[in-house]
């Protein structure tokens, strides 16, 4: 068996599997039932088994539902008691190598899907992590140093108490967190956990790495729909001057920073006198709607980069991303702005989708 595994947000696993089937169609894959219940997981057979080439067609930064991308291989069904490692490193050293193309791995993951039986599974996953890479040691399938950063990460998937999936993932096609969720802490002074929402968008879309280049004191920001201010914080603990436009009350503390400037008007009629760097926007309204006020403030040249969150109708969701993503793209480009486009349903998302644009990014 091969496939390709996503981890996903329950209850998204149809708006996934749509666009894994119309992304991924090179793969030749065939669908399965499991997908169609609130699994947390996508997992989609390859007709024939992928190689490298063919493994780097799909990209997880293409894929909007996809918090993770895997190639699972083999299932495996451990025993309620005793040696759970032996068959598992079976199916590692044996299917797993020979479908990735390599010798080695460079990590083991063990992880479940993001649904309502991962808490428990979550246990019973810690249990096994040491026993499990004590093994892949002496089997030498665990080199140490840098020169195996390049390898593949192997991951088991406990799907259920008896039921695993043995997978790997490509290095640099695919998170580098578990289930593919960062972990970020929840900071004491911040006004709202909407907060972690872009902060995680931020590490999504321009990396950890680099967020300096994108994110300094020189900047300055507007946050549409900005109360309390859980955005407008993510730019005012790097010193970046933000004007929150809201008609409710913004943070205290934050006001108190000097670097916020709080105007008390409509989030759709709010223009800044000179262009700003970065607009950020989670204003609760149609999708559409939504996406004309961000590209009037892209094509007029307003800001320079723009994070915004669409609220997504509860039918034919993948749908009216698409439709919003489209008309963004051109009518930016029918004004000659070559614009670079990225969304992704983040873990802090609920039924909404992160989108990240600007067309100042060199190609």
């Amino acid at each position: 068996m091969s496939s390709v595994f996503l981890h996903v947000r329950q209850g998204f696993e149809l708006e996934a599997r749509q666009e894994l089937l119309e992304k991924a169609c090179h793969l030749d894959l065939t669908d399965q039932a499991q997908e169609l219940r609130p699994s947390g997981y996508v997992s989609l057979n390859c007709a024939t088994v992928p190689d490298e080439s063919l493994r780097r067609q799909i990209r997880l930064d293409s894929l909007i539902f996809a918090r993770q991308l895997l190639w699972a291989v083999t299932a495996v069904e451990i025993p309620s008691s005793g040696d759970r490692v032996s068959p598992i490193l079976s199916a590692i050293s044996g299917d797993v190598l020979e479908v990735c193309g390599y010798n080695a791995f460079s990590s083991l993951v063990i992880e479940t899907p993001d649904n309502d039986e991962a808490k428990t599974l979550s246990r019973f996953c810690k249990s096994l992590t040491v026993p499990l890479e004590n093994a892949m040691n002496k089997a030498k399938l665990l080199p140490k140093g840098k020169g195996a950063a390049h390898l593949p990460r192997v991951h088991v998937i406990m799907i259920d108490a008896k039921n695993v999936l043995v997978a790997f993932s490509d290095v640099g096609n695919s998170s580098p967190w578990s289930m593919g969720i960062p972990r970020l802490k929840f900071p004491n002074d911040a006004p709202s956990r909407s907060t972690l929402k872009l902060e995680e968008a931020f590490q999504i879309f321009l990396g950890r790495d680099n967020l300096p280049d994108f994110l300094n004191r020189k900047m300055t920001a507007v946050d549409l729909g900005a109360c309390p201010g859980g955005w407008t914080y993510q730019f005012v603990k790097r010193g970046i001057k933000t004007f929150a436009v809201d008609n409710g009350a913004i943070d205290q503390a934050l006001m108190s920073s000097g670097l916020v400037t709080h105007v008390t008007e409509d989030a759709f009629k709010f223009r800044p006198e000179t262009p700003v760097d970065w607009l950020v926007c989670d204003v609760v309204e149609q999708p559409s709607k939504i996406t004309h006020l961000i590209a009037e403030w892209l094509v007029n040249k307003k800001c320079k980069f723009v994070i915004f969150n669409l609220k997504l109708p509860m039918r034919r969701r993948y749908e009216e991303v698409q439709r919003c993503l489209h008309y963004l793209e051109q009518t930016c480009a029918q004004r000659g702005l070559n614009l670079k486009i990225y969304a992704k349903q983040l873990y802090h998302d609920r039924k909404e989708v992160t989108v990240f644009a600007s067309s100042a990014l060199k190609s």
